[in-house]
């Protein structure tokens, strides 16, 4: 036997089940386009779109393109309308596009949440085809279950991605082969998983993060080793000078001043260049005339007028940058210096003043401090 009819009988069943995916898809759509308009909800202000109305924008252009087959754009779509607003119908008929796709790691992650958070009102039917598609998307698929008391409040990483914490407390799904997993969790180490995924395949990893270990002097000099949070605080010897810790506040400070005025030397050269642009079409625009501003001008004297504001708005806006890229420049000098400065010394503090000058001749910066 050639299996031609057995053959031909899965592809039917293939279709036929594609063809109830595509009719959920349009029902779903009218579900939820439904209950959004449907709620009794204050009317957003002159101007400002509400989060939801946009999302159901997104979800009905996506299910338009869902229908009419532009997967693609269906995908794009159907992402927007979930960063806007997670509902279990965006979450089953984006991850019902991935499948399709060849995304099936990502399409059951979504179609699980669409499951998860489905109400008791929908009809079976559709919560079985839900339940097919996350069969399919699972037997395509690694699941990976993390067990364990410190897991709940700590960050989960694969392959350097997060993974949101809603997904931590039921399953990861990631595609077959080799994959890291890290956890971290404040106050204790991180720990670090290698896991090798298999196609349809459900691994439970149980973790234990260990607590930090901190090192401080002993009595007699040796290190003593604790828990992080157990350490003594350590009372200075009579006359003995106290250091005070350095305060990196004026480090931020400068460097976000020295951000901004770079920033600004940025705009006002840009603003430059297109005043010089300016110039040149006036003066272009003269010359094509056979016409010229110089003494005796020949020119019309609104046009010469206008070339001469324009060369001077270059001229200043010019000067206005190099003011803004040196006080940049200072002050980041200045943020350097405070950084590496020795430190120890409290009884003295760091005064650092930075003021740009702007004139007809050009542009300078003046820079006072005190150690």
């Amino acid at each position: 036997m050639d299996g031609g009819p057995c053959a031909d009988e899965g592809a039917n069943v293939r279709r036929e089940l594609h063809a109830g995916w595509l009719a959920m898809s349009v029902l779903l759509g009218s579900a939820a386009a439904g209950n959004v308009r449907g709620e009794e909800r204050a009317k957003p202000p002159s101007g400002e779109v509400n989060a939801r109305d946009l999302a159901v924008r997104d979800f009905e252009e996506g299910r338009k393109a869902h229908v009419e087959g532009r997967l693609e754009e269906a995908e794009l779509s159907y992402l927007r309308a979930w960063s806007r607003l997670k509902s279990f119908d965006i979450a089953v008929n984006l991850g019902q596009v991935q499948l399709r796709l060849n995304k099936a790691a990502s399409a059951a992650k979504h179609l699980a949440y669409g499951v998860r958070t489905v109400g008791p009102e929908i009809e079976p039917e559709r919560l079985a085809r839900m339940l097919a598609l996350l069969d399919e998307a699972r037997t395509q698929v690694g699941a990976v279950r993390l067990q364990g008391t410190d897991v709940a409040d700590a960050e989960v990483f694969v392959d350097g991605e997060r993974v949101p914490a809603e997904e931590v407390k039921h399953e990861i799904y990631v595609e077959p082969g080799e994959h890291r997993i890290v956890i971290r969790r404040a106050g204790y180490e991180e720990a670090m998983i290698q896991v090798a995924a298999v196609a349809g395949s459900r691994e439970e990893i149980a973790t234990e993060l260990k607590p930090k270990m901190a090192t401080r002097p002993g009595a007699a000099g040796g290190p003593v080793v604790g828990k992080v949070g157990e350490e003594k605080t350590k009372v200075p010897a009579a006359g003995a000078a106290v250091e005070e810790p350095r305060s990196w506040v004026p480090v931020v400070a400068l460097g976000a001043a020295s951000a901004v005025g770079l920033g600004v030397g940025v705009g006002l050269t840009a603003a430059s260049s297109g005043a010089r642009a300016d110039v040149d079409a006036q003066r272009d625009a003269i010359l094509k005339a056979r016409a010229h501003c110089v003494n005796p001008p020949t020119a019309t004297p609104e046009q010469c007028a206008e070339l001469r504001r324009t060369v001077s708005r270059v001229d200043t806006l010019g000067n206005g940058a190099r003011v803004a890229y040196a006080t940049a420049g200072a002050l980041a000098i200045a943020a350097l210096i405070y950084a590496t400065w020795p430190g120890g010394r409290s009884a003295h503090a760091v005064a650092l003043e930075a003021g740009p000058g702007l004139n007809a001749s050009g542009a300078g910066i003046a820079v006072a401090g005190s150690w």
